[in-house]
């Protein structure tokens, strides 16, 4: 053998890690994540708000108790799967800039504005396109459910006897369904003429690897930092509970909690598939060591009394104990998990306009 073909067999080797001695085969380990944890993450979103825009349907051709309380509940559980998928963001979701049809702080007097402005049609395409970021999303469905109407009697049902407010809330609810469905098919098929994305995440001379590993690092710097840590007053600057995106369903910790299980997902398996995800690329200990360390976050958020961010000012120990839990999780992403696998940091195109 050559010099050159001999350093070309090591470069290889190196690139795919495959059975040269190099460990396992990075391409196979992200196919394996694509098909096991991403792809089944956005197809539940997928499905989760098509229920919430069936939901919503239901509710406004004749509301009631019972059709209001199921639309919440199909709200709740749509967040919690975009919750989940946030450390997923790559591919179409990025190049798309779903988060800001999906999940925006709003502006409520704007939502009624618009609500209030008869001139302005309230279909898909203008909801899409032609409004602000803070007039739509999973954010305005809420507000709708749990505060629309007159603030002084909290008449939800009352207010949704007005038209143009079931217009507004059933043309938001198919806003969200449609691109969950885009962002979800992309994976597998085309949004945009080129290949599915599946392929293009596994390849090995793609960035497929770097992009996810940063996603998770960004989520939990996002978590720590600018949520938790500029709420508790830890980032050099007086305590801001509102730096936590929550609602009046009050569910900032269980968004937390399926934010955490999506970042575990990624790196070391599901709660019912240990070992999978990155795991078969991180040695033998760094697994385990992460596995313990989510324990340990997830039992800390899961003990907050929610709302969140009433807990932030009524519990600061207990959220600061959250915090710390998920920043040694961070650490160690940083550290370790970028280190074994030879990633290189960038920055996020979400960088300061996503909002988890």
């Amino acid at each position: 053998m050559t010099l050159r073909r001999a350093v070309g067999a090591v470069a290889v080797c190196l690139l795919l890690s495959t059975a040269c001695g190099g460990g396992p085969d990075r391409p196979s380990v992200l196919t394996d994540l694509a098909d096991e944890v991403v792809i089944p993450a956005y197809e539940k979103f997928q499905a989760d708000s098509g229920a919430l825009d069936a939901a919503a349907s239901r509710l406004c051709s004749g509301p009631s108790d019972g059709a209001l309380s199921d639309a919440r509940a199909a709200l709740a559980e749509t967040r919690r799967s975009w919750s989940y998928l946030e450390s997923m963001w790559v591919g179409p979701v990025m190049d798309r800039r779903s988060w800001a049809v999906v999940r925006w702080p709003v502006a409520v007097d704007e939502i009624e504005d618009l609500i209030s402005d008869p001139s302005i049609e309230l279909d898909r395409d203008r909801l899409t396109n032609r409004i602000g970021a803070d007039q739509r999303g999973l954010g305005a469905v809420e507000y709708v459910l749990y505060e629309s109407g007159d603030p002084s009697t909290s008449d939800v049902l009352g207010a949704l006897g007005d038209p143009r407010r079931c217009a507004y809330l059933t043309g938001v609810a198919e806003t969200i369904a449609s691109e969950a469905s885009v962002v979800a098919d992309g994976w597998t098929s085309s949004w945009d003429g080129g290949e599915p994305y599946r392929g293009q995440f596994a390849a090995a001379d793609g960035e497929g690897l770097d992009s996810v590993v940063n996603d998770v690092l960004f989520l939990l710097e996002s978590v720590t930092d600018l949520e938790l840590g500029a709420a508790l007053g830890a980032m050099g600057s007086a305590p801001r509970p509102e730096a936590i995106d929550e609602g009046p369903a009050g569910a900032g910790v269980e968004d937390l909690v399926h934010r955490l299980d999506g970042a575990r997902a990624v790196l070391i398996g599901g709660r019912s598939r240990p070992g999978s995800g990155l795991a078969p690329l991180l040695g033998e200990d760094l697994p385990g060591r992460l596995s313990d360390q989510f324990t340990a976050a997830l039992a800390a958020a899961q003990a907050l009394e929610p709302p969140l961010r009433a807990a932030a000012v009524d519990s600061p120990a207990a959220v600061a104990a959250a915090r710390d839990a998920i920043k040694a999780i961070q650490i160690m992403v940083a550290t370790e998990v970028v280190g074994r696998l030879g990633v290189t940091i960038g920055f996020s195109d979400a960088d300061g306009d996503s909002s988890g």
